[in-house]
């Protein structure tokens, strides 16, 4: 779900935004204190995690952040 939904934000967004997906236990979730899965971080701060949001949700955070 969470890939499928980060594709469609993706093509939504297009160059706007940057997106990548990493799975397993990476460097990138450690940095972050991420023990839980999935998690969505924007512009360095980690704003979902544990949940699938919805993609209205996720686009809320997307503009909270100030990203778009």
């Amino acid at each position: 779900m969470v890939l499928r939904l980060m594709d469609q934000i993706k093509k939504e967004y297009g160059d706007k935004i940057e997106v990548k997906v990493f799975k397993g236990i990476t460097d990138e979730a450690k940095e972050y204190g991420l023990k839980v899965s999935p998690a969505i971080v924007i512009d360095k701060d980690v704003r979902i995690i544990g949940v699938c949001p919805s993609k209205q949700t996720l686009k809320n955070a997307i503009r909270e952040a100030g990203v778009v």
